[in-house]
């Protein structure tokens, strides 16, 4: 099967959470593997606040960004993952 190369912004609320980011990506990277994908580089882009907040509770989140090499099928399977975690926020994923 054809490989895809994806780019997978996730944004999580680190409003209390545990741990930092740093614990965060292991976590958020064994998910992709669960969905079949294969993390090729990960990017912490920091703390940003929203342009448009969902809620007046949450208004920023911690930008993480994953380059990802997988099928076709991927980003669905992924998306239906990270909708089980309740520090993820918001999913980006877009083919490169």
């Amino acid at each position: 099967m054809n490989k895809r190369n994806y780019l997978a912004t996730i944004v999580y609320n680190a409003r209390g959470a545990d741990g930092s980011s740093d614990e965060m990506i292991p976590k958020l990277s064994e998910i992709i593997r669960q969905s079949e994908g294969e993390v090729k580089k990960v990017e912490n882009q920091g703390n940003h606040d929203f342009i448009y907040p969902q809620s007046k509770e949450v208004t920023s989140g911690t930008y993480l960004q994953f380059e990802i090499e997988a099928d076709a099928e991927m980003p669905l399977r992924l998306k239906e993952k990270l909708k089980l975690e309740k520090k993820v926020d918001r999913v980006l994923i877009e083919r490169k």
